[in-house]
């Protein structure tokens, strides 16, 4: 009997044992399945674990979840599994256009995927062929066309492996060692290298008369702002349910200060309110199926393409002709179809470039907050870079499944990358009333505004002190790191992926990105190498795979394909 590993058992390695079960019911094939899960909570994962505090949020809406479809009937090996409720209906969501929508704490979907594979896990078990085990991998090896893999003091084989182990760690920055080697033999300064788990921070949250410097201006920040400020000095009041305008009031005094940073000092754009001023941004579906078709038709070909016009010049185009459409929701211009869709490709093709249809980055961060919190509530009209931001976000599932394993030159593939991430700050952007926080925090005087943008940074006897280009300056005696790695495969500290580069069984697509992979999931390998039955599907596939990051994602065709696939070789 053909024996797999699945590796890690977040949402992904969940929604692939799923597959596969389901794919061997259709086909009449019985394996022997092993799933390994060090965390506890299997179907979570570390992300969406639900012992995580209310505090932090999802960045995706509730609405948006639509995608997290029902499982249904399984009949396998003799056994019947149940049927699983889609999200929706679990959740018994209902929610009109106009109200705005809804962005629960990850703890909840991480209680829908918990359920959602105990009620797998609890069919599965009856057989023999079926075991789950809830410790850490040490160390996978190739031999002879068998994989083995050491847990615990054991050793096993099997006859495949896929990974799904979802974000690793990589090397720390020279910056962060240099602070973390500072401040080691300090008892009075405290370094934190990863954001998360944010409870790490409860011994913190309550002191007074503290200054936390943290580093990065993005969700991971938001999060680790609102765990520390919602304490037993204060909490956030909203004060107007249309706007979510918030403020933050003081029980008793602390004197708490939260300094962000980052090195371009951007805050981030919150998504529309609700589905009403969502929707403007909509491409049709005829729009949405000529985009697909055109990276599609570069993507699959070896072209020789040296730029990434292929991919801006179809998004600017909807772009304009929504920017068009929306009118005097829009910023007051006039000009005509063609030369907005000139504008937005030169703003795409170049971070540097600046026009009077975009939003003046000049202004404070305050301003530039508040500008954007209006646009996403329809108060003021939408400036060009907002309304193609929120058009590119529509875009996003087409380009991910049109783009993924594209047989362009690796710089391409990199080039579309960069320019997905850039969109991020708004595409990935967070709930209106994550921005209205930040504001009360200022108001509430707090959170400070005044160093967001690459401030010098100096190490002190009393800490970190911090110097803005205006000459200001504040110390910090607490840094935390907010910025996430990237899946730079080079970089990753995990043993089992540096054994496996080690040993020349996977390779980067490109020195900045991951594993490169084929279509159904497995490794590429090097030319003198047998063909491995290894499979990697989300983080560390990028660069083969873009998109790999969002939630919907993880239940998406990839893992359709690769379940397919596995069977299919059977």
């Amino acid at each position: 009997m053909n024996k797999i590993a699945i590796i890690g058992l977040g949402p992904r390695g969940l929604y692939a044992l799923e597959m596969l079960i389901q794919a061997l019911s259709l086909s009449n094939n019985e394996i022997e399945i092993y799933v390994f899960e060090e965390s506890n909570e299997p179907g979570s994962g570390s992300v969406w674990f639900t012992d995580q505090p209310d505090s932090n949020w999802m960045n995706i809406t509730e609405r948006a979840l639509e995608g997290l479809k029902l499982r249904p009937r399984i009949n396998y090996a003799n056994i019947g599994i149940d049927e699983f409720p889609s999200y929706h209906e679990w959740a018994d969501f209902s929610q009109t256009s106009m109200v705005p929508d809804v962005f629960p704490p990850r703890n909840q979907l991480g209680k829908y995927l918990k359920d959602r594979f105990e009620t797998l896990r609890n069919a599965l078990q009856r057989l023999d062929s079926f075991k789950t085990i809830n410790q850490k991998v040490k160390q996978i090896n190739f031999e002879n066309n068998l994989c083995s893999i050491q847990v615990g003091d054991d050793t096993l084989y099997f006859d495949d492996v896929l990974l799904t182990i979802g974000h690793q760690l990589t090397k720390v920055s020279d910056q962060l060692a240099e602070w973390t080697s500072y401040a080691k033999n300090k008892k009075s300064l405290y370094v934190f290298e990863d954001l998360y788990p944010v409870k790490q921070f409860a011994e913190l949250r309550n002191k007074t008369n503290i200054t936390i410097g943290i580093r990065g201006f993005g969700l991971a920040m938001i999060d680790a702002m609102r765990y520390l400020a919602i304490n037993d000095f204060g909490n956030f009041k909203v004060v107007d349910n249309t706007t979510l305008k918030s403020v933050y009031y003081k029980v008793n005094q602390q004197n708490l200060k939260l300094i962000p940073f980052s090195l371009d000092g951007l805050p981030l754009g919150p998504k529309p309110i609700n589905e009403h001023i969502d929707n403007l941004y909509k491409p049709t579906t005829s729009e949405l199926n000529t985009f697909s078709t055109i990276v599609q038709a570069v993507a699959q070909k070896k072209s020789t393409v040296n730029d990434i016009s292929f991919l801006i010049e179809p998004i600017a185009k909807i772009a304009a002709r929504v920017f068009i459409d929306l009118k005097e929701k829009a910023v007051k211009h006039e000009y005509n179809s063609s030369e907005i869709e000139h504008i937005i490709f030169k703003f795409l093709d170049s971070e540097a470039y600046d026009h009077l249809l975009l939003q003046d980055q000049s202004v404070t961060t305050y301003e530039l907050i508040e500008n954007y919190i209006a646009m996403a509530l329809g108060k003021s009209p939408a400036s060009l870079d907002y309304c193609v931001w929120q058009v590119w976000r529509h875009c996003q599932p087409s380009l991910y499944k049109s783009f993924s394993h594209a047989k362009v030159k690796d710089e391409i593939v990199e080039s579309v990358i960069n320019l997905d991430e850039r969109s991020k700050r708004f595409s990935y952007g967070p709930p209106v009333e994550s921005m209205q926080q930040i504001l009360a925090l200022v108001d509430a005087d707090i959170l400070s505004l005044d160093f967001t943008k690459d401030p010098e940074i100096e190490l002190s006897d009393n800490g970190w002190k911090l110097t803005n280009n205006k000459n200001q300056t504040i110390t910090t005696t607490v840094m935390i790191n907010s910025v996430l790695d990237a899946p730079k495969l080079l970089n990753v500290k995990s043993k089992i992926i540096k054994t496996l580069l080690q040993d020349d069984v996977i390779q980067p697509i490109h020195s900045k990105l991951g594993i490169e992979t084929t279509e159904d999931g497995y490794v590429v390998t090097q030319e003198n190498v047998d063909k491995l039955n290894l499979a990697i599907l989300g983080r560390l596939a990028k660069g083969s795979v873009i998109g790999v990051d969002a939630i919907l994602e993880c239940f998406g065709p990839r893992i359709e394909t690769w379940s397919k696939a596995y069977v299919d070789k059977l």
